[in-house]
């Protein structure tokens, strides 16, 4: 991009932020840095709380409905507001579990809502947000974009402890209208190891026991992501997050736990948030595929309070020992499994694909027009479809997939029509 175009679009973006700002109460002031590679305004409808009175028409939520929002359960907090930025309270269909929630976190309830009652699918892109191109997959789009961008909260603090802030771009995109969902590979407290070392999952209890050596540093590994997360909330940035997702398989350190230990540990990072005053937050639960034994039933682990669902599928492209015995032919169809999808769907007010594309795909000959196709003929909703970055597993992106700018095109506003209304 030029950088005259990455600057004026910048400026953009934070005026939009200020405004935004403003309706949340979040009064502070804005550090305006030189690097502009995280930049995204180009003009899509604000979908925080305020709308500008000198503008010639209303401003609007991507997907958003031209009538009154629908009611809400709860009462929300009226948004704070200036004789120039009045604010405008958003109302979601159903309200966000955290009963606190904040103005930002109301109204991207509402943008959820909205976009399954139209009954379309927003483009969704995760970025690798601890590398300082994390934007790649989103450039390489341009002139369109996602209306959603997903990161990993892991990689936000690994981030900051190098000393790089990347929650300003993040606000700089959310206060243009992009959605922000965020997972969280939680580094294993039991070693130290990563997320895919799994000493101790045969002990998740310790983690809920104040006293014991791993549940303090559990407790520390979130706290710090308390953090970054309260610096986007000081900027009226939501989140969308989704901690200990795929806990059905036994990848992850946390995988196939007992049921109710693995609500407890959901519930503990919900108190926790809730302690530290971070408010800006929707909570979802990402579930694995259930496409063999390995794989528990995605509702036998549903934390008890969510405000969405969703589904992790990944369609092998290759022969490869995490793709089963499937065959040729299996292998060279383009499809979406969605085992245990609709039974999700009903559990929770919304749901979404909260990760989907193919895997082990050396070319990226997989083609995302799929999604939308199969939830079109299945007559299932998806609040979005979140596909991943490019990584040694192969080419997952948009910008990498045959048909993905085309299918990206097809959806204006990145919002794909699927026809299955909320």
């Amino acid at each position: 991009m030029a950088g005259d175009t990455r600057r004026s679009r910048r400026a953009a973006a934070t005026f939009a932020l200020a405004v935004a700002l403003v309706a949340t109460g979040a009064f502070h002031m804005l550090l305006v840095t030189t690097d502009l590679d995280g930049a995204f305004a180009d003009g899509r409808d604000d979908v925080t709380a305020t709308e500008d009175p000198r503008d010639t028409a209303p401003a609007s939520t991507p997907g958003a409905l031209p009538v009154d929002p629908p009611p809400t359960t709860a009462d929300p907090t009226p948004s704070a507001t200036s004789p120039s930025a009045p604010a405008r309270t958003c109302r979601p269909r159903t309200a966000p579990v955290d009963p606190d929630a904040d103005a930002s976190a109301l109204c991207l309830a509402e943008t959820l809502d909205r976009w399954l009652a139209d009954g379309v699918t927003a483009v969704g892109q995760q970025v690798n947000i601890s590398s300082d191109s994390w934007d790649e997959p989103l450039w390489r789009l341009e002139p369109q974009r996602p209306a959603v961008v997903g990161f990993d909260l892991d990689e936000l603090v690994a981030a900051a402890r190098r000393g790089t802030d990347w929650t300003e771009d993040l606000a700089l995109m959310a206060a243009d209208g992009v959605v922000l969902t965020a997972s969280w590979h939680a580094p294993n407290p039991f070693s130290g190891g990563d997320s895919f070392d799994r000493t101790g999952a045969d002990r998740l209890e310790a983690l809920l026991e104040e006293d014991s050596a791993p549940a303090r540093r559990f407790e520390a590994e979130w706290a710090a992501v308390l953090d970054v997360l309260a610096r986007l909330q000081e900027q009226g940035a939501a989140v969308l997050v989704r901690p200990l997702h795929e806990a059905g398989g036994s990848w992850f350190w946390w995988g196939r736990p007992d049921p109710s230990t693995y609500r407890a540990l959901f519930a503990d990072l919900q108190q926790q948030a809730a302690d530290a005053g971070v408010h800006n937050l929707l909570w979802s639960y990402g579930a694995a595929v259930r496409t063999w034994e390995g794989v528990d039933e995605p509702l036998s682990l549903l934390p008890d309070r969510v405000d969405l669902v969703g589904l992790d599928t990944y369609d092998c492209e290759t022969p490869h020992p995490d793709c089963g015995g499937r065959d040729a032919d299996d292998l060279a169809r383009d499809e979406v499994d969605l085992t245990g999808y609709a039974e999700l769907v009903a559990a929770a007010p919304r749901a979404a694909l909260t990760e989907v594309g193919p895997a082990h795909s050396p070319d990226g000959t997989w083609d995302p027009s799929v999604i939308t196709r199969t939830l079109a003929r299945e007559g299932l909703p998806a609040a979005y479809a979140l596909l991943w970055f490019d990584d040694s597993f192969g080419r997952k992106q948009v910008s990498s997939l045959k048909g993905g700018r085309a299918w990206l095109e097809s959806c204006p506003d990145a919002l794909c029509p699927v026809g299955a209304a909320g």
